[in-house]
């Protein structure tokens, strides 16, 4: 039931000005989405699991929230489910036909039991449960689109909006980095740093026999050592120039330690300098001791398209 003397319109309208959100959006899911992305980031900031969720009709927004399963010690505190009970609360009703609910991830089966009840009419996620899965980790295996095709309701279900962007998010090792990089210490960007150079170092010494093969210049030996230790090709590093003893490309591929800045607002300048431009110096000094690694720091992600990156032989 709605509280006494309120159309569903004026609820609508209270949560909008209540939301500080305007009156009407654009219409399509992206921009939905770009909202619910600020949430989970939200949440990571926060120490929580980095799900954000937006609750939307006629192209209205009537919620917007992030789960706070870790900070409120609630396994139920799913963003999906706080949006739920929130419509309730704030007099929508038990039903909410004709909502659409944007996430950054596909619901677990919690929510989806809670989306088929609450007759929510449309799903709307960027990563799936599969991609988290593969991207490291744990959750029940079971897809929104097989619990809803057994129920009732006919929701409709629409993946894969802003996939890239959500699946930063749940990548194993955004998450750790954005765990360690949270406190905003320099000396935890440091002790991270250590720790990465550490395991290339280690890396380098177990893959002396795919490292003999390289060839070239020292500095272009170098080069192809980066590519194989990320796992990428020229086309995300082009080289800018290149001699016998200087090589400078263009980092373009994709970075946990960016990712990780982005979602907590840190200045990648800063971090990046303690914790990863030694580590990659001393990979490229597997090839020869005498190379040395370095960055233009004016060309940084994410202020420029790409990072400016220098190998140099020095005599």
């Amino acid at each position: 039931m709605l509280p006494q003397g309120r159309t569903q319109t004026s609820c609508y309208i209270s949560l909008r000005e209540e939301l500080g959100v305007p009156s009407e959006f654009k219409e399509g899911y992206a921009e939905f989405m770009a909202i619910a992305l600020r949430e989970a980031k939200r949440s990571l900031r926060e120490g929580n699991k980095g799900f954000g969720a937006v609750l939307v009709k006629d192209s209205l927004i009537l919620g917007r929230t992030h789960d706070t399963e870790v900070t409120k010690s609630d396994p139920t505190a799913h963003a999906e489910i706080k949006l739920v009970r929130s419509a309730i609360r704030r007099g929508l009703g038990k039903e909410l036909n004709g909502t659409i609910l944007v996430s950054t991830h596909e619901p677990c089966p919690m929510c989806t039991g809670a989306i088929i009840w609450a007759g929510i009419s449309e799903v709307v996620f960027g990563t799936s449960i599969e991609e988290s899965r593969r991207l490291g980790r744990t959750m029940v295996s079971l897809g929104c689109r097989e619990i809803i095709a057994r129920g009732p309701s006919g929701t409709k279900v629409t993946g894969g909006v802003l996939a890239d962007e959500c699946s930063r998010l749940y990548d194993s090792s955004v998450r750790e980095l954005v765990r360690r990089f949270r406190d905003g210490r320099p000396a935890s960007w440091r002790e991270a740093g250590r720790e990465l150079t550490k395991r290339r170092v280690a890396w380098v010494n177990q893959n002396r026999d795919r490292i003999s093969v390289l060839r070239g210049s020292d500095v272009s030996k170098a080069y192809q050592l980066i590519l194989m230790k990320i796992g990428i090709d020229e086309t995300q590093a082009p080289i800018e120039e290149e001699s016998r003893n200087r090589l400078v490309f263009h980092s373009m591929n994709r970075c946990a330690a960016l990712d990780a800045c982005g979602i907590l607002g840190l200045d990648t300048r800063k971090v990046c300098k303690l914790h990863s431009e030694e580590a990659t110096d001393m990979l490229v000094r597997g090839i020869n001791p005498k190379l040395k690694f370095d960055r233009d720091y004016s060309r940084l992600r994410p202020s420029s398209p790409y990072c400016r990156e220098i190998i140099e032989l020095r005599q």
